[in-house]
């Protein structure tokens, strides 16, 4: 995917499957800071167990996403 499709799907609840094959659900953020050739996103979830820490994956660069879909009806997809 490229960056004009992945960024509508900033601060939603999303469903992506990943290049690499892992499908991943959570909140997605961008982090445009680096500036070294590619953006930064961060798929953030709620934890699996109460009171441990937020779930964070980092994804270098777009074309990490092979697809990105609503998951905003998805509880556990949606960051509290």
């Amino acid at each position: 995917m490229t960056d004009a499709e992945v960024h509508p799907w900033v601060g939603k609840a999303v469903r992506a499957t990943l290049a690499d094959g892992r499908v991943i659900a959570g909140t997605l953020h961008a982090e445009d800071t680096h500036g070294h050739g590619h953006a930064h996103y961060i798929l953030v979830s709620d934890s699996v167990r109460q009171g441990d820490k937020k779930v964070q994956e980092m994804i270098h660069g777009a074309e990490s996403f092979v697809q990105i879909v609503d998951a905003s009806s998805d509880p556990a997809a949606r960051e509290s």
